[in-house]
């Protein structure tokens, strides 16, 4: 087989190539290739050459490969936004966009292609929502990577009989999907997601047991973010339900307590240890964007730009989305009830690193941390390498969230003028 000719990694065997979407597995008429985790834990595409014809569809198909679907579109502008509805904000990664759009695609008939964390095997694959009550599987944040099965296969039977469709995934998802269709349809929307990267599926399960063995229990309903036990925190809280002696437990701990998180987002370095390798140089970070939506958080931004009070206010869980397309402003109309916000400008928006086509640095510890997984204390290992305490830093989140709390109480009681009076005492002291 010639393969001088072929791009894809199929052929090249290139990893950091790959973002493993999975659109050339779904295309292959022929079955000649599987998505196959490597010793890593990451799903790359095999070819079987004894099944292969050398058609050429995964070159065609593949969006790594200068098949890339971006929005060719002047209709993006850019918000900043929260919610009153508790029933969104509650359960959801920040204000629950998401959710808000996909209620509305089921209830007029269509259906929602989403990441679930499936707990039984502690895997997160891409599924099909048909009702409401299913939506529950696929909301809040997962950084690790999800498989997307045959879920193209399933949206584009679903496009072909008319119904209405809406995929959320990373951009790199929402590109695959696209070239994979190979045609526009009308009746296609997606939501893409201000993605940092992705880590290991492998990890996931080694995270679980982690929090098993030493809080001595059994874990269900895992996330990644979480409003529960401290209700002011945006940003990365590993939450879940202990069931120890007959007792289910909340139990929340901050990122950077986390093995997992601590490598993706919290080492504190700006390095992230634990991604695909192809994140490190993600070729999907278009400004058109992938998405009719694009919704994430709004680290970075410039509070002083904003002029709203709600907005503003140190209190409120924010997001930021962007309306890239018509299909776009369609979605936005339908759930602005539910939504505060600010119209932003572009730049002012999407200033954080994770939106920007830059190669970021490939780590050498990320390869020692993956070749010791299977022989080392997962969290003794994350410890030794990052050279950190994983309960200190939980128990110093802690006390500055009890510092915040009562400052936060102190700001409600006294007038304003008494607070700064009561500064400058102090100060003097």
């Amino acid at each position: 087989m010639d393969i001088s000719r072929h791009k894809c990694y199929v052929f090249t065997k290139h990893k950091d190539t790959c973002s493993g979407c999975g659109a050339c597995k779904q295309a292959c008429k022929f079955h000649a290739i599987s998505m196959i985790s490597d010793n890593e834990g990451f799903l790359f595409p095999v070819l079987n050459k004894d099944k292969c014809i050398e058609c050429g569809t995964c070159d065609k198909i593949c969006p790594c490969v200068g098949n890339k679907k971006e929005n060719a579109t002047q209709e993006q502008s850019c918000y900043i936004a929260t919610t009153k509805r508790k029933d969104y904000y509650q359960e959801s990664a920040s204000i629950g966009i998401c959710t808000m759009v996909s209620e509305y695609i089921i209830s007029n008939g269509g259906y929602v292609f989403g990441a679930y964390l499936n707990e039984n095997i502690w895997k997160l694959e891409h599924i099909l929502v048909a009702q409401k009550e299913g939506l529950n599987k696929i909301r809040n944040s997962k950084y690790l990577q999800s498989d997307t099965g045959e879920t193209f296969i399933e949206a584009k039977k679903l496009l072909d009989e008319n119904k209405t469709v809406l995929y959320i995934g990373t951009p790199c998802q929402i590109a695959g999907l696209k070239s994979f269709l190979r045609k526009e349809y009308a009746n296609l929307y997606t939501i893409d997601l201000i993605c940092h990267g992705v880590f290991s599926p492998k990890l996931m399960p080694l995270e679980v047991n982690y929090w098993e063995n030493k809080l001595k229990g059994k874990i269900k309903n895992f996330r990644f973010r979480s409003k529960r036990v401290f209700k002011n925190q945006n940003g990365g809280m590993v939450n879940f339900d202990l069931t120890k002696k007959n007792k289910v437990i909340h139990i929340e701990r901050f990122a950077k307590s986390s093995p997992s998180y601590r490598c993706f987002a919290y080492a504190g370095d700006n390095n992230s240890y634990n991604l695909r390798l192809f994140c490190y140089s993600c070729l999907f970070k278009a400004k058109s964007r992938y998405g009719d939506l694009t919704v994430g958080d709004p680290w970075f931004i410039n509070d002083t730009c904003i002029t709203n009070p709600i907005l503003k206010s140190s209190n409120v869980i924010r997001t930021l989305y962007s309306v890239n397309t018509t299909k776009g402003i369609f979605l936005k109309k339908a759930i602005i009830p539910f939504l505060i916000e600010e119209k932003l400008s572009w730049n002012l928006s999407f200033c954080q690193p994770a939106v920007h086509a830059t190669k970021r640095l490939i780590p050498p510890l990320r390869e020692i941390l993956y070749s010791k997984l299977d022989t080392t204390d997962y969290g003794e290992l994350v410890e030794h390498l990052l050279n950190c305490d994983l309960d200190l830093a939980q128990k110093k989140f802690e006390s500055k969230y009890k510092l915040y709390i009562i400052k936060t109480i102190i700001k409600k009681i006294l007038p304003l003028n008494l607070i700064w009076k009561i500064k400058k005492i102090i100060s003097t002291i």
